[in-house]
């Protein structure tokens, strides 16, 4: 159970400190996410929410030490999920992931702008070769 999540970790570059029981939580745009057939279900130590299910209440009960979430989701952006972390009080880490960006510096200064006690960062990765 808990080496599956520090596997994943691990290949996402967020290896660091994590531990078996640690909780990641991936926000995203579910409903087209399983509209497009890519079934989002929580399991182990990996937790789902929409951006807009985010309330204090839900956030407490997933309890995570990483959050995760695209850098531009359809009703959601960086910005957006920083400014509501910081208003949960989260103090883990909050990574957004991009494709090819080409001024990630311009975004970290943004963010920290907006949330300077938070610690983010970007994970930028390679467009997927089956994407239009």
């Amino acid at each position: 159970m808990g080496n599956n999540l520090v596997q994943e970790a691990k290949r996402l570059g967020l290896d660091k400190d994590v531990k078996p029981n640690d909780t990641i939580l991936i926000i995203g745009d579910l409903a087209r996410w399983n509209a497009q057939g890519r079934g989002v279900v929580s399991y182990e130590n990996f937790k789902f929410s929409e951006f807009s299910s985010l309330t204090a209440p839900v956030f407490a009960n997933m309890a995570p030490t990483i959050v995760l979430s695209p850098l531009v989701g359809d009703n959601f952006d960086v910005i957006d999920v920083a400014i509501r972390l910081t208003e949960l009080k989260y103090g883990g880490r909050y990574r957004a992931i991009a494709e090819d960006v080409p001024n990630e510096d311009m975004i970290r200064k943004e963010v920290r702008t907006h949330a300077p006690d938070l610690d983010f960062d970007l994970l930028t990765v390679p467009r997927a070769a089956n994407d239009g």
